[in-house]
């Protein structure tokens, strides 16, 4: 359970692995990957994310949850406080959602995630893990990118310092964020290895 109160070293472990190898699965089959996206279908996904039925749908679960668990405390657990957390949901996902994709444009980056062309469970752990450290340059070329993490951290810090009720701040926010992180490389590695049919199914 220590781990999990303090994820700082298994962020610690997933960035070096994503410096360290931008390259790590790529193999002679990489001409298989699907192309990056380019600046219009970005910002199409970008608008799609934040605006469309996604974005609603993410904040309705995620305040749903939130309302549960009783946090932020000091909204209440009626439906005034529900309406609170969905709109701090939304906007929160809108904002990190900006971020994410206003540094992958200004860095001529496709941060989305896409399934290793590599064989053997290592490897393919191995770019599901640093994939939120990771994105294809507009050659195909993965490298080292902040777009991922930058997003995660301005949908968790920004909220915590500022509309989010006394005691949070950038601790709670940024404690927040590396869960967030934390929860990314979850499904990274489900999107890694669960077969495309049966994902279609979940």
């Amino acid at each position: 359970m220590r781990s999990l109160r303090n994820p700082r070293p298994l962020l610690v472990a997933a960035l070096l692995l994503g410096i360290a190898s931008p390259t790590f699965c790529q193999t002679s089959h990489a001409s298989e990957e699907p192309a990056p996206l380019t600046s219009h279908e970005l910002l199409r996904k970008y608008v799609w994310a934040t605006l469309g039925p996604s974005g609603a749908l993410h904040a309705t679960f995620a305040s749903a949850f939130d309302q549960w668990r009783d946090s932020p405390r000091g909204w209440s657990r009626d439906e005034h406080g529900y309406a609170q957390r969905w709109a701090s949901q939304y906007a929160a996902s809108a904002i990190g959602s900006t971020t994410k994709y206003g540094v992958a444009r200004m860095l001529h980056e496709d941060p989305s995630f896409v399934r290793c062309e590599c064989q053997g469970i290592a490897p393919r752990l191995g770019h599901a893990v640093s994939a939120p450290f990771k994105a294809r340059t507009m050659d195909g070329a993965w490298v080292f990118s902040p777009a991922t993490v930058a997003g995660l951290t301005a949908e968790n810090v920004i909220p915590a310092a500022t509309w989010y009720p006394a005691p949070r701040g950038l601790r709670s926010g940024a404690a927040r964020a590396a869960t967030s992180v934390l929860s990314k490389m979850a499904v990274d590695v489900l999107h890694e290895f669960v077969p495309t049919r049966l994902k279609k199914l979940l």
